[in-house]
């Protein structure tokens, strides 16, 4: 018996040995070491590292929804150059925000879409879809590798972060000996500036990085941060204060589904003047509504009335002078009829999304100067 313990002692030791000998043994890092970029998280230093997508310090002045779903880093990316042959991550969603328990899936959207963090290769205007995580556990840690042992070679990653779920903590693993280099420059120094619905935070593609304001970003070749809410892009004059910190290339106002007219009539107005009184020459756009499925049903008309108050108020700036405010009719490009391209009759397909970003990419690329030559 002794004789055997000792055997199984030194093939441990062996075992061991072999592994730290190993010359690609793995080193997490966090994922906001200095080594990485952390992208469309405007205030991710002010708020120390938080995956949140707003200011810590103005949260109570949001809805409880907002104040929820800013949590869920839709949008964000971690970008970085590496010769690492292995690539693997240890991701923590823990239990939720603000008295809200989030989940890794929706009844509407998977996991992989909700959850998942999506890894693309190649520098900016020049990306491929490689990899996504499989997520597993709400609560706890849990670990994905993306790949090991493949040719040993500079190469740009992305990580686009979840769309609808927490992320308290991201560690990123690549190998001992890993170079790790600063990512290529955006085409623009500025941001473009999203705000809106559920729709324009990512709901509901297979894959989070296909919704329009990603899709957008890559065509572009440009930083874009996503500050669309579920249910609650409601024009609130504390959220306009907030967007007014960001010195952006331009600003895409498309919250009219979350507002009825009453609403919209008290609020729309004044959200564009708030940004207005602090960038009085920015590039702003104004979105109006998709069609929805439900209007073979219903009828278009509230659908007409709305878009019709978006119309107006540009139509007003317009008149007072205002030379860069700009209008973008989504309803155009999503229409009721035919096989619409949504998952549930309202939010979006990986189809739908590409649709409103061929379309809106061009549009953006005249007002920020941009030439359009997407990728694909």
């Amino acid at each position: 018996m002794k004789k055997m313990v000792i055997l199984c002692v030194l093939a441990v030791s062996f075992l061991v040995a072999d592994v730290i000998a190993e010359p690609n043994d793995v080193i997490f890092r966090d994922g906001g070491d200095k080594v990485f970029t952390v992208d469309g998280l405007y205030w991710f230093a002010e708020n120390g590292g938080s995956y949140c997508r707003l200011p810590v310090k103005s949260l109570d002045k949001m809805t409880p929804w907002v104040k929820w779903l800013s949590y869920n880093p839709s949008g964000a990316r971690i970008r970085f150059k590496t010769d690492s042959t292995s690539l693997q991550l240890k991701i923590k969603h823990g239990t939720g925000n603000a008295g809200n328990k989030s989940n890794l899936s929706m009844y509407h959207m998977c996991s992989v879409g909700a959850s998942g963090i999506d890894l693309y290769e190649g520098p900016v205007g020049d990306m491929d879809f490689w990899a996504i995580t499989g997520p597993t556990d709400q609560e706890n840690f849990y670990s994905h590798t993306y790949f090991t042992g493949i040719e040993k070679k500079m190469r740009e990653f992305t990580l686009y972060l979840p769309v609808y779920n927490n992320l308290e903590a991201l560690e990123i693993g690549l190998d001992k000996d890993a170079q790790i280099a600063p990512p290529s420059k955006y085409r623009l120094d500025k941001p473009i500036v999203f705000y809106g619905t559920s729709i324009t935070q990512s709901g509901c593609p297979c894959r989070g990085s296909n919704g329009f304001v990603p899709v957008v970003g890559r065509q572009l070749g440009v930083n874009v941060i996503n500050l669309g809410f579920s249910g609650s892009g409601c024009s609130e004059p504390e959220m306009a204060e907030v967007i007014a910190e960001i010195d952006a290339a331009c600003y895409v106002i498309d919250s009219v589904a979350n507002m009825d007219p009453k609403t919209m009539a008290e609020r729309y107005d004044n959200f564009i003047k708030i940004i207005r009184k602090s960038w009085p020459e920015k590039p702003i756009v104004l979105m109006t509504k998709i069609h929805y499925a439900s209007e073979n049903i219903e009828g278009s008309d509230y659908l007409k009335s709305i878009n019709q108050m978006v119309l107006d108020s540009y139509n007003k700036f317009k008149a007072d002078g205002d030379k860069n405010i700009y209008f973008f009719d989504s309803a155009k490009v999503i229409g009721e009829k035919g096989d619409h391209p949504s998952v549930d009759g309202v939010h979006l397909s990986d189809l739908g999304f590409k649709m409103l970003a061929d379309e809106l990419s061009p549009y953006l690329a005249k007002i920020v100067g941009l030439d359009y030559k997407p990728k694909n």
